[in-house]
């Protein structure tokens, strides 16, 4: 389960990365948002684009950053209580049942959840046929519950706990998947901003035998 967090937590680590190089990366001053550091700084912190796009007006910037600061204090609120239920039902295993559930497999873990004591698994086992599963009778394995209702007990505070650190990957794809879309809007609002107008001149070219030459400024716009 620890493996399974560390993998998920990375994803918050290479943003941070990221976020960090972006931070202190200089930026030419430039009367137009550049949309290639639009989408980088979105990238890095949702929202940061549209602001850097036009700060008085960055609504949809402000969504994409409320949403990834919702989905950071879900992840790690759920990181936390999933580590909580966990020492939770580790202490009431060694309490309640007697055994030491500390660096045990998860089948371990299952299996005490299952069934009262060691005894009563083992038979299961052989009923069954399944004699790659059995249990060597030794104090390290061998298991009490005081009663049913405290195994129970146990099975929903181990149950609670996977079930939220099961939410971490999901909430990491959410992550990178709000981070990606503020980044493309970001984009897609700085190219589409109108760049003001643009004074060209343009020669006249000899016309006729009057051979009239000048040149005429044509004004052209952006949108």
């Amino acid at each position: 389960m620890r493996t399974k967090t560390a993998c998920t937590s990375s994803v918050f680590i290479i943003f941070l990365l990221i976020s960090i190089f972006l931070i202190h990366a200089p930026v030419e001053a430039q009367s137009q948002p550049d949309p290639r550091v639009s989408f980088l700084r979105s990238l890095a912190v949702p929202g940061w684009g549209h602001y850097y796009n036009d700060s008085d007006n960055w609504t949809r910037g402000q969504f994409h950053l409320g949403t990834d600061l919702v989905l950071i204090g879900s992840y790690f609120g759920l990181l936390a209580r999933a580590g909580n239920l966990e020492d939770q039902f580790t202490t009431f295993a060694q309490h309640k049942a007697g055994v030491s559930i500390n660096d045990r497999s998860r089948a371990f873990q299952l299996a005490i959840g299952q069934y009262d004591n060691l005894n009563e698994f083992n038979d299961f086992q052989l009923r069954s046929r399944n004699w790659n599963q059995i249990l060597p009778d030794n104090q390290q394995n061998r298991w009490q519950w005081d009663s049913s209702v405290d195994r129970e007990r146990y099975r929903e505070l181990r149950e609670s706990s996977d079930y939220a650190r099961n939410q971490l990957p999901a909430i990491s794809a959410l992550l990178v998947i709000n981070r990606v879309v503020s980044a493309i809007s970001a984009y897609r609002q700085a190219r589409d901003l109108p760049t003001g107008p643009e004074l060209v001149f343009s020669p006249i070219l000899p016309y006729g035998q009057s051979g009239n030459k000048g040149v005429v400024a044509n004004f052209s716009f952006k949108f």
